[in-house]
């Protein structure tokens, strides 16, 4: 979870979408997102049939769960990626620092180490951008992350409350 929030400008997020279209077309995906550590989706191109919301999430699950399995086997740092390769497509996940998750789609003619390297060299990218965001927290942000008053777990938690009839 993150231990500050962050804002991102429009101009930032003009920034993210030029680093995943650039990594849309040197990967020749079919889909490719980006979203937070929670599976909400900032930015995505690509298919548009798919479920995308559905994907994000159980894509930031499994980056999560993998985190743990680092941690359990002693891992000193978390693992970075996930590769799970199908028989006709593949996707690729690639964590951006700890705020974000990249996830692309991509079918069995592309060279995974094509998508390995532009997805490096992408998070790099992605990574600068994110530092900013969290240097320069502005309040003409377009997209926010920790400093909603209204967040998406603030209103799960409410709605659990609710739920069970605590006040």
């Amino acid at each position: 979870m993150l231990t500050k929030g962050f804002d991102f400008t429009e101009e930032q997020i003009d920034q993210l979408d030029e680093i995943l279209r650039q990594l849309y077309w040197e990967t020749e995906a079919k889909s490719i997102m980006l979203s937070d550590i929670t599976g909400q989706i900032i930015l995505s191109f690509g298919k548009t049939d798919l479920n995308t919301v559905s994907l994000s999430a159980l894509a930031a699950g499994n980056l999560a769960a993998t985190r743990e399995m680092a941690r359990l086997i002693g891992e000193p740092t978390r693992f970075k990626l996930l590769l799970h390769e199908g028989d006709t497509n593949s996707v690729y996940l690639s964590d951006v620092g700890e705020e974000l998750l990249l996830f692309a789609i991509f079918g069995k003619d592309t060279p995974i180490g094509l998508v390995r390297l532009s997805t490096k060299a992408a998070v790099y990218k992605f990574q600068r951008v994110i530092d900013a965001a969290f240097e320069n927290s502005s309040t003409q942000a377009i997209w926010s992350k920790g400093k909603t008053k209204s967040s998406f777990s603030d209103a799960m938690n409410k709605s659990l409350d609710n739920l069970f009839g605590k006040d």
